[in-house]
């Protein structure tokens, strides 16, 4: 009778523990991602594929599928005829009218089921992944002409992924690593009353937020003409696909550093 008891509890305490596991990485999942070093180091990666997919827009389509003040200045230009041949509208206008979309959809989905859960955040970066891929892979047969249907599926898909991404970063609350817009972080750093200070979280934020940046638009333009636009994307989607990864970890309880 002995025997028969320990046999049993020998085989329920595997499935206990399996049981437990399951539990354990379901609340993982489920919780909220507080902003601790390695999101801050996240966010950084993504400004950095964001630098390299607007450093090879603009050559190959005129435009930029991320910076969407550029591509406002541009189209009222263009509309107002003084652009010449140096813009294409058609361009411009997917760019501006898909990054508006994605961070839309994005945006309102988040509001539903909670911008700052990690399922959420894994998911929405995973299918922003996949459209630079698929961009990458229009370039590779389009051959980076810069017009016409294949042109602006490459920037739907590049500005959709920007928006996107900016709208499912935007709720972890580090205004000074947007991913995308720079005009703001260089104010903010330069009137910084304690910019000389030797600890300053936020101004530490906004030069690396801008030296990423810097840096991502320097690997971009140097990589597009020795390695085609296509390959060049593809060290976009190959940072954007880190970060996704490594949303799955992390500690969820940890609060904000200030």
């Amino acid at each position: 009778m002995e025997n028969s008891v320990a046999e049993a509890q020998c085989q329920l305490e595997p499935q206990a523990d399996r049981t437990s596991r399951i539990q354990r990485t379901k609340r993982h999942i489920c919780r909220d991602v507080h902003v601790n070093w390695l999101v801050e180091c996240q966010l950084l990666l993504l400004t950095w594929s964001t630098g390299i997919q607007d450093a090879i827009s603009f050559p190959d389509f005129h435009c930029f599928t991320s910076n969407q003040t550029g591509n406002s200045v541009i189209l009222a230009v263009g509309l107002a005829g003084l652009g010449g041949e140096l813009f294409n509208m058609a361009n411009v206008g997917v760019s501006l009218a898909l990054f508006v979309a994605g961070a839309t959809l994005t945006g309102q989905i988040a509001n539903i089921v909670g911008p700052c859960k990690r399922w959420w955040l894994v998911l929405a970066n995973f299918l922003q992944t996949a459209m630079v891929f698929a961009a990458a892979a229009i370039q590779a047969v389009d051959h980076a002409q810069g017009f016409g249907p294949p042109a602006l599926g490459a920037i739907a898909l590049l500005a959709f992924s920007s928006g996107s991404q900016v709208a499912a970063m935007r709720p972890l609350r580090v205004p000074e690593i947007t991913t995308a817009m720079a005009t703001a972080a260089w104010v903010d750093l330069v009137i910084d009353p304690w910019l000389l200070a030797v600890r300053n979280r936020a101004r530490d934020r906004r030069a690396m937020f801008l030296a990423a940046l810097i840096i991502g638009s320097f690997v971009g333009a140097y990589a597009h003409p020795p390695i085609g636009s296509s390959n060049t994307l593809i060290l976009s989607a190959v940072g954007k696909l880190v970060v996704t990864v490594a949303l799955l970890f992390g500690e969820g309880e940890l609060k904000e550093q200030q």
